[in-house]
């Protein structure tokens, strides 16, 4: 995953924010529009707490309550997709006009692999088509050990 560092591409996000609130009776402020411009700062998954402190280091003020307020209309409208890793936390990444994808997690480590796989998407579609339900997206994610951990402390594996 990668933060938009096309132009345009900021342009169209801040865009589809600006119209997804509207739509939904929801004002576009200047802190909004000062979250959205952060998060599209993180190169990968990111926290709501790291982007309270990238707003505080770089002096800008914004409540935490509206971040955590934020971040879900964030998600609502496409522009981050919300992931969790563990039962604990969630993580953001960057989602507006980005292919699907989906994630190994080494559970010795903590290490994200991001994959693409069009069996998955084919498998799902199928899925759907079996059940009558137009499925419109999915979260599958492999746990397990990387290879550097697997190679440092072998498992048993198992089927």
């Amino acid at each position: 995953m990668t933060s938009p560092t096309n132009p345009t591409k900021v342009d169209e996000a801040q865009a589809a924010f600006r119209r997804y609130l509207r739509n939904h009776g929801v004002k576009y402020t200047r802190t909004r529009a000062v979250i959205l411009d952060s998060v599209l700062e993180f190169r990968d998954h990111f926290e709501a707490e790291q982007v309270i402190h990238l707003l505080r280091e770089s002096d800008r003020k914004v409540s935490k309550a509206t971040i955590y307020r934020t971040l879900p209309l964030l998600v609502e409208c496409g522009i981050l997709k919300e992931v969790r890793f563990d039962e604990k936390r969630a993580y953001y990444e960057f989602a507006f006009g980005e292919a699907p994808h989906d994630h190994m997690v080494c559970r010795r480590c903590g290490r994200i692999v991001e994959f693409a796989s069009d069996e998955v998407v084919a498998l799902r579609a199928k899925i759907g088509q079996r059940h009558h339900f137009h499925v419109t997206s999915h979260r599958f994610q492999l746990s397990g050990l990387c290879w550097e951990c697997s190679t440092k402390c072998p498992v048993v594996t198992m089927g």
